[in-house]
């Protein structure tokens, strides 16, 4: 009995890594667990996970980083839908590899989850991720996949990646377009539209940024990405997430919902711990809404940048005391977008047209207008059906609205 008990196990773990191997064409880490009930877990439409972070060279505290992680666990009864760790771990030869564990129990009733925490702390090198799931999200195919691993396609990166809100999956698609088909697997099929998917195209998202611009930094396509992403999405969505790597750094975006974190001194650096809540003591640290963190075990203090809730993407967040408005039919149907521009005085207005990634496509600069009801046309015979926006400038304000083509020769 104990022997075949042993070979069924075995084998649900080799079904698990030839399925998720079959779905993704890049390197997965090793999964050392995946635990279940053989129930399946009820999607919730909104996913408010938590999570906490480690960036750690050399030793350090490891009774501490065992107390927090129980105090995480202990938020399993508001996030009961599994957990998971996933972090990097030197190889004999002195390279990194990523080691992930995943369990479908609630955190609090699967001991696994304790024995997990002591291995991740024991054997961690640079940087971690623990997750406790409200809501399953990810069309991965093995249960319950959040946190997630993604290699970049192309440059030396791999992230462990967490995320605690809910998005538009919408919007993700448009702007992921045909990368996750081309670079990781067909996204497509039963399932697909579910609402619990944002965070698996959140972090193909941010990885699709850093593959298409190999020349910048990891921060600053993080950065871009995610002012794109919010210029496009809008403000009221909760983005919160940490992502972790092979680099001595680990990112955490604090915007809509709730992020802390704290330093310790280690043997060889700065020891830093971030979750999205205190997770006991006094020494934990609010971050400020709407950054971005990049902690270093060499910095005393984190580095941090402003990611915009204001911009051109979405029109009610701009504008709003400007003495001029303009309108047209939405969705766009044909050559020409006819817009009927209404103003306070006579002035000159400029149109900007961009793309759903944030290109500038074309310009009409300089355009005179009288006060009161005035109409321009603008040529879109040469766009593809799909999402734009448009900007209109008047040297003092600025308003943007999103333009839907459904038909342009």
């Amino acid at each position: 009995m104990k022997e075949s008990l042993i070979i069924g196990l075995v084998w649900l773990s080799l079904v698990a890594v030839t399925k998720l191997n079959a779905q993704e064409k890049v390197f997965t880490p090793l999964i050392i667990n995946n635990t279940g009930n053989g129930e399946s877990i009820a999607n919730d439409s909104t996913h408010n996970c938590r999570f906490w972070g480690m960036l750690a060279v050399g030793s350090f505290d490891d009774s501490s980083k065992i107390s927090h992680l129980n105090s995480l666990r202990q938020l399993a009864s508001s996030n009961p839908d599994g957990w998971g760790f996933g972090f990097y771990t030197k190889t004999v030869r002195g390279g990194l590899i990523p080691v992930m564990y995943r369990g479908m129990w609630r955190a609090d009733q699967d001991c696994l989850f304790d024995s997990s925490a002591r291995i991740m702390v024991k054997n961690l090198s640079t940087c971690g991720i623990a997750h406790i799931r409200h809501a399953s999200s990810g069309y991965v195919n093995i249960p319950n996949p959040h946190p997630f691993y993604t290699k970049s396609m192309q440059r030396d990166f791999s992230m462990f990646f967490a995320h605690n809100g809910t998005l538009d999956i919408t919007v993700l698609k448009t702007l992921l377009d045909t990368y996750t088909d081309t670079n990781h697997y067909s996204y497509g099929g039963n399932g697909v539209n579910d609402p619990n998917n944002d965070s698996d195209l959140y972090r193909l998202y941010l990885m699709k940024w850093i593959d298409e611009h190999p020349s910048s930094g990891i921060t600053a396509s993080l950065n871009d990405a995610l002012d794109t992403l919010t210029t496009q999405m809008g403000y009221s969505f909760s983005y919160n997430f940490i992502m972790a790597s092979t680099y001595d750094t680990l990112w955490a975006l604090r915007y809509n919902n709730t992020l802390s974190y704290r330093r310790e001194s280690g043997s060889l650096g700065y020891v830093w711990e971030v979750a999205s809540q205190p997770l006991g003591g006094a020494d934990w640290v609010s971050a400020t809404n709407h950054y971005l963190y990049i902690f270093s075990a060499g910095k005393a203090t984190p580095d941090s940048i402003q990611i915009k809730n204001e911009a051109w993407g979405m029109p009610e967040y701009v504008g709003k005391s400007s003495t001029v408005d303009f309108n047209f039919t939405n969705p766009a149907v044909g050559n020409t977008l006819d817009i009927d521009i209404e103003s306070e005085e006579s002035q000159k207005v400029t149109f900007q047209l961009f793309d759903a990634n944030g290109r500038s496509l074309s310009e009409l600069s300089g355009i005179a207008i009288d006060a009161g009801e005035n109409h321009v046309s603008y040529d879109i015979r040469l766009l593809k059906a799909g999402i734009y926006y448009l900007k209109m400038e008047t040297g003092k304000t600025s308003q943007t609205k999103k333009l839907v083509i459904v038909f342009s020769h």
